[in-house]
């Protein structure tokens, strides 16, 4: 049997869309300079794990994220575009409080008109981990990707899909994950420490 990779996942530091309370989706939103800092925050909260690969969104807030931290770890970034966030459609750019009485909102996922759906995001993020998990086992893996991507993986592993888990989830919150790639374990969720 393979030997299975740890996953840490992080979420982008504060991006000005986050900043603003609106959907970016797949907008390339810049970090803020609160964003920057939680960068750095995690970066050493980070600094004891000794990370053998780190994989990120292409998007900037998450790349810049992640190149805090590589820096520290004296590792390259690989860019993965199947990490990027949901796609929102028509919805990009809309306040958080406009899209809070959609249907599905209660359950965590709503409808993205000419955007994409949940079972779109869950299969092109869990081929990633698949793929990660055959080329890294026994490894540790940092990635750095979105509150969306990473919400819907992480519900997923803990058997709650269709529904969300509601946890708190700020920006650079920690997960842990060891995964074969077939059966994924869920160490830590959500975790943000460092920012107190």
């Amino acid at each position: 049997m393979t030997e299975p990779v740890t996953l840490y996942l992080v979420r982008h530091g504060e991006s000005e869309f986050n900043a603003a309370r609106r959907f970016a989706g797949r907008t390339d939103t810049p970090l803020t300079d609160v964003g920057r800092q939680q960068a750095v925050a995690v970066a050493e909260a980070l600094a004891h794990v000794r990370f053998d690969r780190i994989v990120s969104s292409p998007l900037s807030r998450c790349r810049d994220t992640a190149l805090v931290i590589a820096r520290r770890q004296q590792l390259p970034v690989d860019l993965e575009p199947d990490l990027v966030e949901i796609d929102v459609g028509e919805r990009t750019g809309t306040p958080f409080d406009e899209v809070a009485g959609l249907p599905g909102y209660e359950d965590g996922f709503v409808a993205w008109p000419r955007g994409e759906t949940l079972e779109q995001v869950l299969s092109r993020a869990h081929r990633v981990i698949t793929r990660i998990a055959a080329e890294s086992a026994g490894q540790r893996v940092l990635i750095v990707g979105h509150g969306g991507v990473t919400r819907i993986l992480m519900s997923h592993f803990l058997g709650l899909l269709p529904r969300l888990d509601k946890s708190p989830a700020t920006n650079t919150n920690i997960s842990v994950v060891v995964s074969d790639g077939v059966t994924h374990r869920v160490e830590r969720l959500f975790t943000a420490a460092h920012l107190v």
